[in-house]
């Protein structure tokens, strides 16, 4: 399920060119409005393993906005989607935002239009195209270093289809029963985007990919999101 967030600036929005972690701080701060959803997700939450899933995923900003000084300031009217499998999440964060309003740090907006959308995905193989970068990445157990995959890489396909496994499992509680593929269609060095989260550096890829699986499945990226850091801001993609 979807919810689409929009509302008009009292005057410019000033945020860091790498705002994420601002939009991410935004969502939870809704969902703690609601005591027992909140107590949920911090005590049980959906887990794979020792691997914690949030299981949403949001969109950039979009809006009119011009660049200055490494800051981003958007004008008139700003746009954002959030997405989550999870029907009660989308419902409460529509009323958080509804009751609450948004606070950009010290600009609070109260007047905000929210609009719940349920977009499927009833094919078995879509063209999509990555609306926040996908992020696909492993990390040495020994030395701790961290390690961005290309798609072009021979394992970035795997990663993908691995990540959507524990993500499965995690939300429903048993494996799916086949895996799934992406495979890179249009992607060039012009779509690799590398973000500041907060003190970490977060590669990912944009593009246009081929997506195949079982119907349930796709759908089920489509709420998630493809890859890693869904959470943080990555994976969000369009039908094409």
């Amino acid at each position: 399920m979807q919810v689409i967030v929009q509302h008009k600036m009292p005057g410019t929005l000033e945020l860091p060119i790498n705002y994420h972690h601002i939009l991410q701080a935004i969502i939870f701060s809704q969902i703690s409005f609601n005591e027992e959803y909140s107590s949920f997700l911090h005590d049980e939450g959906f887990f794979q393993g020792n691997r914690r899933f949030k299981m949403f995923t949001f969109s950039e900003l979009s809006g009119k906005y011009e660049i200055v000084e490494k800051r981003i300031l958007f004008r008139d009217m700003v746009t954002f989607e959030v997405r989550s499998p999870d029907v009660r999440f989308i419902r409460i964060l529509q009323d958080g935002f509804q009751k609450n309003g948004i606070a950009y740090g010290n600009t609070r907006i109260s007047e905000i239009r929210t609009l719940l959308k349920d977009q499927t995905i009833e094919q078995e193989e879509v063209f999509i195209k990555m609306l926040t970068p996908i992020c696909v990445y492993s990390t040495d157990p020994f030395t701790k270093k961290t390690f961005f995959y290309r798609p072009g890489d021979s394992c970035f396909s795997n990663q993908v289809e691995q990540n959507f496994i524990r993500k499965y499992q995690a939300y429903y509680g048993v494996k799916p029963e086949s895996g799934i593929s992406l495979q890179p269609i249009e992607v060039s060095y012009g779509d690799k985007c590398v973000t500041k989260y907060k003190n970490f550096y977060i590669s990912g890829w944009k593009g246009i990919y081929r997506l195949s699986g079982e119907r349930k499945y796709l759908d089920f990226l489509y709420q998630t999101g493809l890859g890693s850091k869904n959470s943080q801001g990555f994976g969000m993609f369009k039908l094409i």
